[in-house]
C-alpha cells in the first residue's frame, strides 16, 4: 500500500514586539514633548527673531552738526554832545536841518565869532526818538548824537556868486557856456545826527526834552570817535603845519549793504571823519605818528576850519576829461587861479589821542 505522506500545518507566524529600552524619563518626555509644540510665547520669539533677520541692518547715527553760534559785532565808537544857539533852520526831502554855534570857551552863548563854531544838525524826518520837534532860530539847546560824513554837489554859479566872480562866465568859449553853468562841484563835510534834544532857558535848564539821553552834566563841545586811519596828510599855515587823518568808523549806525562780509557779519559803509592834530601832535606834546589801517581812539572837540580853495583846483578835483577840455579853451585862463572862496570843514579837534596795537585793532 502506498505509504502516506503527512505534511505538517506551518503555524502562523507573529509579530515580534519590538521592545524599546531608550525612552526617557516620564519628564523628560514632558520637556520633549513641549519643545515639539511651541508655546505662545515661543512662536512669538520665532516672529521677532524672523523679522529681525529680514529687517536691514541699523545704519549708525549721524552726529548732530554743533550750532552755529551768533557773530556779535563790536562797534566803533561814536559819540558827540553839544550845546549852543541856533541861528538857522531849512529842510530837505523829509529831514530837518539847524545850524548850531558852539562856543570854543565853554559858554552856552558866545557872542564873539571869533571863538565860535559851526555846526550842521540833522533832525532825522524832523523829529527824535519817534517825537516831532519844535525848535526855531535863537532857541539855546543842549543834543546829543554822532557824526557822519555827508557829501552834496554845489553849482558853480553858487561857488561863483560866494566868490563874487560871476563875470567867469565872460571868459568861456560861446560853444561852452551850456556846459559851464549846468556843472556842478562836490563838496564834502560832516554833520551831526541828533538822537536827544534838550531846549534850554537862558540859564541852561531844560525847558522841553525829546529823547532822554541827554544829561545836565554834559560837555559843551565834546566828541568822541574810533575808527581806522584810512588817509593821513599835512596842511601848511601861517603858524606851521597841522596833521589830519580821515577815520573809517563803522559804529552801530553805518549802513548796512547786501553783500555779505568777513566772518558771517554784515558788510557796513563806513562814515568818515576828519581829525586835526595841531603842529602834529598830541595834547602832552607828543609827535603823532599815523600810518594807514592803524586803529585809533580821539577824543577833543568839533571845529569848522575856513580853507581857501581856487576854482582851478576845484575844477581839476572833477577828474572830468571834458572839464580840462573846456579849461584851456577859457580867455585868460589865469583867472581861474585867482577866483578864490572859503569854504568851512568840520573835523574833531583832537585832544586825546589813544594808537592800538596792531594785534588788538582788529573789529570783531
Amino acid at each position: 500500500m502506498p505509504t502516506k505522506t503527512v505534511t505538517a500545518k506551518a503555524k502562523p507566524k507573529t509579530r515580534a514586539k519590538k521592545i524599546v529600552t531608550d525612552l526617557p524619563a516620564p519628564e523628560t518626555r514632558e520637556q520633549t514633548n513641549a519643545a515639539e509644540v511651541p508655546n505662545e510665547e515661543s512662536a512669538l520669539l520665532e516672529q521677532v527673531e524672523s523679522a529681525a533677520e529680514e529687517a536691514p541692518a541699523p545704519q549708525p547715527k549721524k552726529k548732530k552738526a554743533p550750532a552755529i553760534q551768533p557773530i556779535h559785532e563790536q562797534f566803533d565808537l561814536n559819540l558827540v554832545t553839544l550845546a549852543g544857539v541856533i541861528h538857522s533852520v531849512w529842510g530837505k526831502t523829509e529831514d530837518v536841518f539847524a545850524r548850531i554855534a558852539v562856543s570854543h570857551r565853554g559858554e552856552l552863548m558866545e557872542k564873539d565869532d571869533e571863538f565860535t563854531s559851526f555846526v550842521t544838525l540833522r533832525f532825522a524826518s524832523g523829529a527824535v526818538d519817534g517825537s516831532p520837534i519844535s525848535v526855531q532860530p535863537g532857541d539855546a539847546v543842549k543834543v546829543r548824537g554822532y557824526l557822519t560824513h555827508m557829501d552834496y554837489n554845489e553849482s558853480l554859479r553858487k561857488f561863483l556868486d560866494d566868490a563874487h566872480s560871476r563875470d567867469f562866465f565872460d571868459l568861456v568859449a560861446p560853444d561852452d557856456l551850456q556846459a559851464w553853468r549846468s556843472l556842478t562841484l562836490t563838496r564834502h563835510n560832516a554833520v551831526m545826527n541828533v538822537l536827544s534834544l534838550a531846549i534850554l532857558d537862558m540859564n541852561g535848564q531844560t525847558v522841553a526834552r525829546f529823547g532822554n539821553e541827554t544829561k545836565p552834566d554834559d560837555p559843551v563841545n565834546r566828541a568822541s570817535v574810533e575808527g581806522i586811519v584810512a588817509r593821513v596828510w599835512e596842511y601848511q599855515h601861517g603858524n606851521g603845519v597841522d596833521l589830519y587823518t580821515r577815520l573809517a568808523v563803522y559804529d552801530e549806525h553805518t549802513p548796512v549793504t547786501k553783500r555779505e562780509g568777513n566772518f558771517g557779519r554784515a558788510r557796513r559803509i563806513a562814515h568818515y571823519i576828519t581829525v586835526r592834530f595841531p603842529a602834529g601832535k598830541t595834547s602832552t606834546g607828543s609827535p603823532v605818528r599815523l600810518n594807514n589801517k592803524t586803529r585809533i581812539r580821539v577824543v577833543g572837540e568839533l571845529r569848522d576850519k575856513g580853507q581857501v580853495v581856487t576854482l582851478h583846483e576845484e575844477l581839476l578835483k572833477t577828474g572830468l576829461p571834458i572839464v580840462a577840455e573846456m579849461m584851456q579853451r577859457v580867455f585868460n585862463a589865469d583867472r581861474m587861479s585867482t577866483i578864490t572862496t572859503q569854504q568851512e570843514s568840520l573835523h574833531i579837534l583832537a585832544d586825546a589821542l589813544i594808537v592800538y596795537s596792531a594785534n588788538g585793532g582788529s573789529r570783531r
